[in-house]
């Protein structure tokens, strides 16, 4: 039994098959209880803090900081972006009030900026806007974008492990001691000024402190982490282009900007993403590219591939299949019509 619970096996009925394979005439009963206790040792096992080398590793996450109210009535979520150096602790904090995609980039880069470099990687929760699911064996699928923004600042993009929170410990430290320090019994007259306040903070506050893991000043383990972060080189933001939504119509195309652009007929009926670069579009579904088109300088154009409607099952005029298809009905039965007195002589004449 021991053997097998430090191989990870804990399911009562896999280990009572295995029991009563080598001769165990027991019952299931006691071996719950002879689990129960092992259950609860195990889960308050103590963690083997792993700490990183200078440089190596940021944390990030969003965390709630509450609402503001609107001018015109209702109120507005607001969302606390956390950027946390792993082996200084010294953090870059923001407040926004969304967490797309453009968001997420500008205040990476802005982190950047604050901290004086990029680490080797970042460890990401399951972020929608960092990574859209697992393939079958379990690896990430980074959104496109933000896979081509990690490789334009250096950096590689790390999920944090299902079901071990303490993966990425420090940065959920980090969100909690700013929603306890700061954000608690907080005042401000806009979001400017909260912002503000919480810059000031942050360096004042948070980043002037003795961690109490580290037993050193958060400031002073930063100054030493900083050498060791990639420089910025002096570059520009990443260039960003905006995506939108379409969906695919029935005869695959979708509109964008007045014209219309053709999709693998495959993808009828299904949300596309559309990004602009320069002079060029792309057509994105589940992480994928599946179009490119070159821009239209006109209107009301139409762009078309001849392989994105090879072996569509109707031509792509938008017509439904009923009516480009021949319907076949049955007829009623013909019924003859003959006077009454062939039927009495049918009768009488058997």
């Amino acid at each position: 039994m021991e053997e097998r619970l430090r191989e990870g096996v804990w399911n009562a009925v896999v280990l009572l098959r295995e029991l009563r394979q080598r001769g165990y005439t027991g019952g299931y009963t006691i071996l719950k209880d002879y689990l129960a206790p092992k259950r609860r040792a195990a889960r308050e096992a103590a963690v083997r803090r792993f700490e990183t080398p200078p440089g190596q590793q940021a944390q990030v996450d969003w965390g709630s900081a509450g609402v503001r109210e609107l001018p015109h009535g209702g109120e507005e979520r607001l969302s606390a972006f956390v950027f946390a150096l792993g082996h200084s602790r010294a953090v870059f904090c923001d407040i926004t009030t969304d967490e797309q995609l453009p968001t997420l980039l500008g205040l990476h880069e802005a982190a950047f900026a604050e901290l004086g470099g990029v680490p080797q990687e970042i460890l990401y929760d399951n972020m929608r806007t960092v990574i859209l699911g697992y393939d079958e064996r379990g690896e990430p699928k980074w959104h496109p974008v933000f896979r081509d923004f990690a490789r334009y600042w250096g950096f590689t993009p790390r999920p944090c492990k299902p079901y071990r929170p303490q993966t990425k410990g420090k940065v959920e430290s980090s969100i909690k001691y700013i929603k306890r320090n700061f954000l608690c019994g907080r005042e401000a007259d806009s979001l400017e000024d909260l912002r503000g306040q919480l810059r000031s903070w942050t360096w004042e506050v948070a980043n002037a402190r003795v961690h109490g893991t580290t037993h050193r000043v958060v400031r002073d383990a930063w100054e030493q982490e900083r050498e060791h972060l990639q420089p910025l080189g002096g570059r520009v933001p990443y260039p960003y282009a905006p995506e939108v939504s379409r969906r695919v119509a029935r005869d695959a195309y979708i509109s964008y900007g007045s014209n219309r652009y053709s999709v693998p007929w495959q993808y009828v009926g299904r949300e596309v993403q559309v990004r602009q670069e320069q002079d060029q579009i792309q057509l994105w579904h589940g992480g994928q590219c599946i179009a490119r088109h070159g821009i239209s300088e006109g209107r009301a154009q139409v762009h078309t591939v001849p392989a994105h409607h090879a072996g569509m099952p109707y031509a792509a005029s938008g017509r439904s299949p009923s009516s480009s298809q021949l319907r076949i009905g049955v007829a009623a039965p013909e019924v003859e019509t003959r006077p009454l007195a062939v039927y009495d002589t049918m009768a009488g004449g058997g």
